[in-house]
C-alpha cells in the first residue's frame, strides 16, 4: 500500500469519527424514563369534594331515630398512589364525610380503603374504580343514649363509582364521578333500644384535580 493511499484511508476515517460519535452520544437521549419531562410519572394524586346523599338502613327503627333519613351534605375526597401502567392506577382513598341527623346530630365518617382505577380504553377518559378498607363512623345515632358520649364505630366498608377524566393524558387532569360507599356498621343500642344490622350507604357526585 503506497503512502498516498494509506493518507487517503486515514482522511476518510478521520472524516467519519464526529459522526459517528455524535450518533452515539445522542441515541440514549431519545429514550424516555418514568418521571422525566419526557416520560410519565409514576405518582398518581386526586383531591376533590362531592355532594353526599347518606341513609342508614337497619331492620327496623331506623326512620324514628334519624339515622334512616336521607341526608344531605358535602364531603371531601383524596387518593394518592402509583400509576401501574398507561390504563391502571392504584393507591389508597380517604374521604371525610360531616353530616348531622333528623334529630339535630352531629355525626363524622372516615373511609381508609385500599382503592384500584382502571381505564378499558387508553384513549378515552372513561374510568372505573373500586375499593375496599375500613370506615370510621362517629356518633352515628349514638348521642340520643348520652349527648356527652364520643362513640366511634369501626366498619367495614366498599366502595365503587364511574366517572371521566379531561385531559387524561396530561399531567394535570380534571374528573368527575359519581361514586357509592357502604359502611357496615352493625349492631347498637340508642334511646333504649336495640339497632340491628345497621348498613350506611352514602351517594356522591363530585369533582377532583388529578395529578400524574
Amino acid at each position: 500500500m503506497s503512502a498516498r493511499t494509506t493518507a487517503t484511508l486515514l482522511l476518510a476515517l478521520a472524516c467519519t469519527m464526529p459522526a459517528i460519535a455524535t450518533a452515539q452520544t445522542s441515541a440514549p437521549t431519545t429514550q424516555a424514563t418514568p418521571g422525566s419531562s419526557g416520560g410519565p410519572s409514576k405518582l398518581w394524586l386526586v383531591a376533590g369534594g362531592t355532594a353526599t346523599t347518606l341513609r342508614g338502613d337497619c331492620q327496623e327503627d331506623c326512620p324514628a331515630h334519624g339515622t334512616g333519613s336521607y341526608l344531605h351534605t358535602g364531603s371531601v375526597k383524596g387518593l394518592f398512589g402509583m400509576r401501574v401502567n398507561s390504563q391502571t392506577d392504584a393507591g389508597v382513598e380517604i374521604s371525610w364525610v360531616p353530616a348531622t341527623t333528623a334529630l339535630g346530630e352531629e355525626t363524622r365518617t372516615t373511609f381508609i380503603l385500599g382503592a384500584a382505577q382502571i381505564r378499558p380504553w387508553a384513549s378515552q377518559g372513561l374510568f372505573l374504580n373500586a375499593g375496599m378498607g375500613m370506615a370510621f363512623v362517629r356518633n352515628f345515632g349514638f348521642e340520643t343514649v348520652n349527648p356527652a358520649a364520643t362513640i366511634t364505630s369501626k366498619a367495614l366498608a366498599l366502595t365503587y363509582g364511574i366517572g371521566w377524566t379531561f385531559r387524561h393524558d396530561e399531567r394535570l387532569g380534571l374528573q368527575i364521578f359519581g361514586a357509592q360507599h357502604m359502611a357496615a356498621v352493625g349492631d347498637f343500642q340508642t334511646g333504649g333500644l336495640a339497632i340491628e344490622n345497621v348498613i350506611v350507604n352514602y351517594w356522591s357526585i363530585g369533582a377532583a384535580i388529578v395529578l400524574r
